[in-house]
C-alpha cells in the first residue's frame, strides 16, 4: 500500500523508513491506526478484533519466515531485540526491514 501511496503523492510523500504511516508516509501513533481499522471493521460489517492480534500474527510470521528477531524487534518498536527468544545479534538496517516488508507481502500476496 505504501508504494502506492507514494506514486500517488509524488514528492510530498516522506520516506520516512516506518511501517504506521498516512497516504503522505508520515508516521503515526497506534492509536490513529486502531481508530481507522475499527472504522474500516464497522463499515464492512465484520466483528472487531483487536490490531494488536494482527500485529502478533504479522510477526509471527515474519519469525516463521526466518526473519532475525532483533528485525521484528524493530518492526514492532522495540529498542532492544535482546529481549527476544532467540537472541541472534544483527544490526538491522533498512536492507533488512526491506526483507521483512517483502517476505510479508509475498506470503500474503503472493
Amino acid at each position: 500500500m505504501q508504494k502506492k501511496d507514494r506514486l500517488k503523492a509524488g514528492d510530498a510523500y516522506v520516506g520516512s523508513g516506518y511501517v504506521l504511516v498516512d497516504e503522505l508516509g508520515q508516521p503515526q501513533r497506534t492509536d490513529w491506526f486502531r481508530r481507522r481499522v475499527y472504522d474500516l471493521m464497522t463499515k464492512v460489517g465484520v466483528r472487531k478484533v483487536r490490531p494488536y492480534d494482527a500485529r502478533h500474527a504479522c510477526l509471527t510470521y515474519l519469525a516463521g519466515a526466518g526473519v532475525p528477531d532483533v528485525v521484528l524487534a524493530a518492526w514492532a518498536g522495540h529498542a532492544d531485540g535482546g529481549t527476544l527468544a532467540k537472541r541472534v545479534y544483527v544490526h538491522p538496517d533498512s536492507s533488512h526491514l526491506k526483507v521483512a516488508a517483502e517476505h510479508l507481502e509475498s506470503g500474503l500476496f503472493g
